[in-house]
């Protein structure tokens, strides 16, 4: 048997999916289909932030939010969360749950009701990984 180091192909991650989905389907009956869901602020015809997300088990996870630099401090980020938010409750969603390194918007999302699950620290530079979570 051999073990080949690659990047992964789109070939490749539609099979792993399939397989978990095979796999949870025989086990629990249900399944989460991973898709990438994206809302975009834009003004004036110009994007100017993003937020992706994906239902998984019945929740909604965050799995990035960004707004460009000469953008922030003006609410988009947050009305972002917002617009996800109202999509997790229209999928029957309980609990939206994120992660973001400590550099980055902790605080933020608090700010928005997310609680602390746990931080996760032993990465480089002291850098640090917050899980949160919030009730819907």
């Amino acid at each position: 048997m051999e073990y080949v180091q690659s990047i992964l192909s789109n070939d490749d991650q539609a099979e792993i999916f399939r397989l978990f989905r095979e796999h949870s389907l025989e086990k629990i009956d249900t399944y989460s289909d991973n898709q990438l869901i994206s809302f975009k602020a834009v003004i004036h015809g110009k994007t100017v932030g993003y937020v992706v997300v994906n239902l998984f088990w019945g929740q909604l996870y965050v799995k990035y939010l960004i707004v460009y630099k000469e953008y922030r401090l003006r609410g988009i980020g947050s009305k972002l969360m917002q617009k996800a938010c109202e999509f997790a409750r229209e999928n029957g969603c309980t609990i939206v749950f994120l992660r973001t390194f400590n550099f980055q918007a902790p605080f933020f999302y608090q700010k928005l009701g997310f609680k602390v699950n746990y931080i996760q620290k032993g990465f480089k530079k002291d850098i640090s990984i917050y899980h949160l979570s919030m009730a819907l």
